[in-house]
């Protein structure tokens, strides 16, 4: 299978802090979890509601393909939506998405199951771009650099998910945060964008006065 590494919005600008934050610590305790004991321990646990760890699991990666996937992914969606969000919103929406994801894992799996790993967060930025931009480019490396629209790359990765998940495929992939994670993008964009969003609405454009020479004569 030939990778499809995404690398962002066409045309986006601005310096995303937060997000590369994210990234930065994700990789930190990368170097510090590298046993599995380690990383158990950052883990949240299905029959354990504990806040903490739900913080401290996204934070948590099992292996370097794990980490790299999930931060490129994070890094391409989340970075236009910090630079469009007040930063109080765009790290309301990480809570939430940390929330919703690790709760819906909890309500849906069986027994005492650990997870750790970003993708639920990074669905949640996917979500709420697909709901904000469908129609923009994303700018992906293929063996070379090609423009796909927004709303086909997100849709053909959310249907891959489903049909794995509904197949039974990498069954140590957490496709219910996944799925949680894209809802609550969604809602969080249809809720909350207008509130706090800091783009810029373009000037309606002035229809241009007629003079009495332009007038219509009958």
């Amino acid at each position: 299978m030939i990778p499809i590494v995404p690398l962002g919005k066409k045309g986006s600008s601005g310096i995303p802090i937060f997000t590369i934050f994210i990234c930065v610590a994700c990789m930190i305790v990368f170097s510090f979890t590298r046993s599995e004991s380690d990383q158990l321990a950052l883990a949240f646990y299905s029959d354990q509601l504990d806040p903490l760890k739900m913080f401290t699991s996204v934070f948590t990666h099992t292996d370097a393909w794990h980490l790299a996937g999930n931060l490129f992914f994070f890094y391409s969606f989340a970075r236009t939506i910090e630079t469009q969000l007040t930063a109080s919103a765009y790290l309301l929406a990480f809570a939430v998405f940390v929330l919703v994801t690790s709760l819906a894992f909890a309500a849906f799996a069986d027994g005492s199951v650990a997870t750790v790993g970003l993708s639920g967060v990074v669905w949640g930025y996917m979500g709420m771009f697909l709901f904000r931009y469908p129609r923009d480019n994303i700018d992906c490396w293929v063996l070379q650099t090609i423009e796909v629209p927004a709303f086909l790359f997100i849709l053909a990765f959310l249907a891959f998910d489903i049909a794995a998940f509904r197949h039974g495929e990498n069954v140590h992939v957490n496709y219910v945060a996944h799925f949680a994670g894209f809802a609550a993008g969604a809602l969080y964009k249809l809720a909350f964008w207008n509130i706090f969003t800091t783009e810029k609405r373009p000037e309606a454009k002035r229809r241009p006065i007629l003079g009495p020479a332009r007038l219509p004569r009958r």
